[in-house]
């Protein structure tokens, strides 16, 4: 089951959610939408069914926190996985559907000058990719201009540089005026895409970080400096 996955979330009585993300070797599945939410299923590691807590973080920023909800679910096929959670009231409970979702192929090494901004989040952090290590794994330094500096790595899981687009993310905040309190290292998974979730942005090479950040999860979008994002702030702005 590992791969890029689109999910839909169906509330009961509700609307419904799509949301964009990945599952890894390891069983990890995070999927992120275009308004900056993360959520996080049971490991699915293969096996026939999965069962556990499904968790929901709302955009950082706005400090609404999580909200955990029982979830179970069945691996139908390759490319089929479908489920149920079951909220306490008055929480609303509902029902969710995975598929494969095309991500960018073949995966892209990025190098050189990008831009990256975490959904809902003002703060532009100027970032600068180097390849390293084998396929398309890469390093990259950044800052926000002012006092908070952001370190991290992306590794490329598997041997086939061209289609498996599944990344295991750290990063690591130091300073002030940073988008996190954390200044351990944070952990999550990524992915690339030919679109652009966040900001309706002509299509190109975006890679996106969904990371579980002890202080709250955050998705972050990481694009080509001069495509610049409709809406988004000056990097001039700092971190509240």
């Amino acid at each position: 089951m590992v791969g890029d996955w689109r999910i839909t979330v169906s509330v009961t009585g509700g609307n419904s959610t799509n949301a964009y993300g990945v599952i890894s070797s390891s069983g990890l599945a995070l999927f992120f939408d275009s308004d900056g939410d993360t959520i996080e299923l049971p490991t699915i590691n293969g096996a026939s069914s999965f069962s556990g807590s499904m968790i929901s973080y709302g955009p950082p920023g706005l400090n609404v926190g999580s909200d955990t909800v029982s979830a179970k679910g069945n691996v139908n096929s390759p490319t089929s996985i479908t489920g149920t959670f079951t909220a306490a009231s008055p929480n609303p409970s509902g029902t969710f559907s995975i598929g494969p979702y095309s991500g960018l192929s073949p995966v892209v090494t990025l190098s050189g000058a990008m831009v990256g901004q975490i959904a809902s989040e003002a703060v532009i952090l100027d970032l600068n990719f180097s390849p390293s290590g084998a396929n398309s794994s890469m390093t990259f330094t950044g800052s926000n201009g002012f006092n908070c500096d952001v370190s991290g790595t992306f590794f490329q899981e598997g041997g086939d540089v061209s289609t498996l687009n599944i990344f295991d993310v750290s990063m690591t905040f130091s300073g002030t005026g940073c988008p996190t309190p954390t200044t351990s290292a944070i952990s999550g998974i990524g992915f690339e895409s030919a679109s652009d979730y966040f900001y309706g942005k002509q299509n190109g090479t975006y890679l996106y970080a969904d990371m579980l950040d002890p202080a709250g999860a955050f998705a972050m979008e990481i694009f080509q400096q001069g495509v610049a994002p409709a809406g988004a702030a000056s990097k001039l702005t700092p971190a509240h």
